[in-house]
């Protein structure tokens, strides 16, 4: 069959088109391991564009922390169970009056990086045990190319509105917890000014007051 030369161009480009769609990655195919290799949930904004950098790469789903809302996998509010069944057992935690820790060690070693989130009954008739705060030490995990565990703190202090709410000792280091209440988004650096923790929280809610099941000498600042 003799196909018209002026619709052999068209064709070509619909066939290309075709093939690129086919080869975009979906951002949930990977398959959760463990706390530091964790698979972005499904509820997890698509829009990353708000905490990149100009000229940045767009940090995956799988690793991106969005101020207020998530880490990883893991949002605010969401429940304790569905929490503990994505990421398994934990290796550590305390349990009263309604409220929770759980702590996830990378590779079950408590001298490898750490997940620890803090967990407490919803309101009015709501007994579902919901995630309040996440923190993270592991570098995985990121707000942009630029920010995360490791990198200095200088590189968020020009992004977010954050004020010093509190002091802890870590493995009998002193650190230093900064807080952007408002954004849902606190930072905890050593004495050198590196970043060595990020934690999310509901906004509107200070980081230091639910840092304290965390880190029991934590001292919040007047």
């Amino acid at each position: 069959m003799n196909v018209p030369k002026y619709l052999i161009i068209p064709a070509l480009a619909l066939a290309v088109t075709a093939c690129q769609q086919n080869k975009t990655p979906n951002a949930t195919e990977s398959v959760a391991t463990s706390a530091d290799t964790a698979q972005a949930d499904s509820t997890k904004p698509n829009d990353t564009t708000a905490v990149d950098l100009p000229g940045d790469k767009p940090v995956p789903l799988a690793q991106l922390i969005v101020p207020g809302i998530s880490i990883g996998q893991t949002t605010i509010n969401e429940s304790a169970e569905n929490v503990h069944k994505k990421l398994g057992t934990p290796d550590g935690g305390d349990a009263a009056m309604g409220k929770s820790i759980s702590i996830w060690y990378a590779n079950h070693d408590t001298t490898n990086n750490v997940t620890q989130m803090y967990f407490s009954r919803g309101q009015g008739n709501d007994e579902v045990k919901r995630v309040k705060q996440i923190r993270v030490t592991s570098p995985f995990f990121k707000i942009n190319s630029k920010v995360f565990t490791g990198t200095p703190f200088k590189n968020v202090q020009s992004i977010y509105n954050l004020k010093k709410v509190a002091t802890f000792t870590e493995k009998g280091a002193k650190r230093n917890l900064y807080d952007d209440s408002k954004a849902g988004i606190g930072f905890d650096m050593d004495d050198n000014g590196i970043i060595t923790g990020i934690t999310v929280h509901e906004p509107g809610r200070g980081a230091a007051l639910t840092y304290l099941p965390f880190f029991s000498d934590l001292k919040i600042m007047d």
